[in-house]
């Protein structure tokens, strides 16, 4: 039997686990035969059950402080999260939601778990992803793969029958509770290749709650006078769970009684809702969120060099994806049918199940290239702050929506004669001035005496998930240093050579093409062709040469494999 790798789609508001059953993705119905598990912890009266999903949510509204939920938003950040009265970290509260997913999913498909693919958006930085890397391990697992949203949810889509002459460009808007990511994918045959990823990671669906909560307080202050009632944390959770319930009914219906009795007490005397709110007042609430993300939508569209007219498919990810405003400005803009066909609350989750399924060996056809959320570099001194007399430019090492696994590197030179060393602080953003990106690490590299203008090679790598590997070396005096990211105590642990030895970076496409130069049902001629496209890409990406070159001969082959690919059928 082979073994079961499950995938998680870890949520802001729900999350959910799937995984193949007789090749084919199946979410796990967790809670009452309900897949979709609400993503909230909470503490017993005691102090000592951790409670999590339908029965914590229930808990939120009377239990407010031993509560915690959206626990996503938080991943990355060194800040402890109050639970009652334990102290824990963003990590913890995730793992616990993770361990219940396992565990539940185990007593109901009857296998042991040990190995899982998590879900992260496409626009989680260096640090957000090691952080859910970390969940997953405190919840006893090992994390087999990090994989962006939008990508796991088009994993889940049949493209066969697409046909010559059609749009083979893909466009994933994904807005779920807390994250907005869109992603455009280029389909060519069974490789799926993103071109662009843009997002936001503190937007979604928790912030359209807010305005009807806003909306719900206006509406308390215009009845009672008051701007703050006794127990307000309570009552705030309760009016957000009252915004959810009342959203989620506005995307079927253009009107919604909102009626909720003693929400507060005054003097004794409750405090009731009772009114009712339009569609078209909660859309005019959101208008400015919902063109937050077309702004996205139009940067992603930018930087994969297309227009609105070229994408044929548009593919609804998270539940805020429900929201008659989105669809219809989407629709407006697109001019293009979009996808229905499977539950935006699950198609991340059941995407996830099928990348599981490929690193398990399923013959499922796929191949995945994804690209960098952010761009990658160091502090330079090349421009100088002279107010603050401190060294600002960003050196970029390697550019947001670059296809990976990648690896880069530049040269810089020393300033002095005999310098001791040189401080390498690494950031992640797109402004030219480091004040404006994110630091991600920093660590001192101590140099061999040497003369000025020694070269300092700097070499970056983002590995299949995401995540940033870094060395640097001394050019001629055999001195180098690998590090990696600790996330947890915001420093850089050092990792001797020998320790942390080059690991190969698999290609995809090199690994598919070998496999299709030797099927024996095509021509001679062609697998010859084939073989010979496929040597000078293996031998391409040895050098360091030409970049321009590589792409175009990426393209050449990808193109080839494609009609390999036509020729076979769609079995193969």
């Amino acid at each position: 039997m082979k073994e079961i790798i499950c995938g998680i789609d870890f949520g802001t508001t729900n999350s959910c686990i799937a995984y193949l059953c007789q090749g084919k993705a199946v979410a796990i119905p967790i809670e009452e035969g309900n897949p979709i598990v609400p993503s909230v912890v909470s503490l017993d009266e005691a102090g000592k059950t951790i409670l999590v999903g339908r029965q914590a949510k229930n808990r939120r509204a009377a239990f407010p402080e031993q509560t915690v939920f959206s626990i996503k938003r938080m991943m990355g950040k060194d800040q402890p999260i109050l639970l009652g009265k334990q102290t824990r970290s963003p990590e913890e509260i995730s793992s616990f939601i993770i361990r219940y997913l396992v565990e539940k999913s185990q007593e109901i498909i009857g296998e042991k778990i040990t190995r899982v693919v998590i879900t992260v958006p496409a626009y989680f930085n260096d640090a957000q992803r090691r952080a859910t890397i970390r969940a997953g391990e405190l919840a006893g697992l090992e994390v087999a793969r990090i994989i962006n949203e939008p990508t796991a949810a088009s994993l889940i889509y049949d493209y066969s029958s697409l046909k010559q002459g059609d749009s083979h460009y893909i466009l994933v808007y994904d807005l779920g509770g807390g994250t907005f990511d869109v992603s455009i994918l280029e389909v060519k045959g069974e490789i799926k290749e993103v071109l662009a990823s843009c997002g936001d990671t503190a937007l979604g669906g928790d912030d359209f709650d807010q305005r009807l909560v806003d909306f719900f307080l206006r509406h308390l202050k215009g009845e009672t006078g008051l701007d703050c009632f006794p127990n307000q944390g309570a009552v705030s959770v309760r009016l957000k769970d009252i915004a959810e319930k009342t959203k989620i009914a506005l995307s079927d219906q253009p009107y919604v009684q909102v009626k909720e009795v003693a929400i507060a007490l005054i003097d004794g005397k409750p405090v009731n809702l009772d009114f009712e709110v339009k569609r078209s007042e909660y859309e005019e609430m959101i208008q400015d969120y919902v063109q937050k993300t077309i702004e996205k939508v139009d940067e992603a569209l930018h930087e994969a060099h297309l227009q609105p007219e070229d994408i044929g498919h548009i593919i609804l990810v998270g539940g805020s994806t429900r929201t008659p405003l989105v669809q219809e400005v989407l629709t407006e803009m697109f001019k293009r049918p979009i996808c229905y066909s499977i539950d935006p609350d699950l198609c991340v989750g059941l995407g996830a199940a099928v990348q599981s399924g490929l690193m398990a060996g399923e013959p499922l056809g796929h191949i995945l290239l994804d690209v960098t959320a952010h761009s990658l570099g160091v502090k330079t001194i090349d421009t100088v702050d002279w107010e603050t007399n401190d060294a600002d430019f960003f050196s970029v090492i390697i550019r947001r929506n670059t296809r990976i696994p990648v690896r880069k590197s530049e040269v810089y030179y020393t300033m002095q004669d005999d310098q001791a060393g040189v401080d390498v602080e690494i950031f992640q953003g797109e402004s030219p001035s480091c004040k404006e990106n994110t630091l991600i690490g920093r660590f001192y590299f101590s140099l061999k005496s040497s003369p000025i203008g020694t070269p300092v090679l700097t070499e970056f790598a983002y590995d299949k998930e995401g995540l940033v590997h870094i060395s640097v070396e001394q050019k001629g005096f055999h001195n180098r240093k690998e590090v990696t990211l600790d996330v947890r105590r915001k420093k850089i642990l050092e990792e001797a050579e020998e320790e942390a030895p080059d690991q190969e970076i698999i290609n995809y496409i090199l690994e598919k093409a070998k496999k299709l130069k030797d099927h024996p049902e095509l021509s001679k001629a062609f697998r010859e062709e084939l073989q010979e496209l496929t040597i000078k890409y293996e031998q391409a990406l040895k050098q360091e040469g030409d970049l321009k070159e590589l792409d175009d001969l990426e393209d050449l082959l990808l193109d080839k494999m494609e009609e390999a690919e036509e020729r076979l059928g769609p079995d193969e």
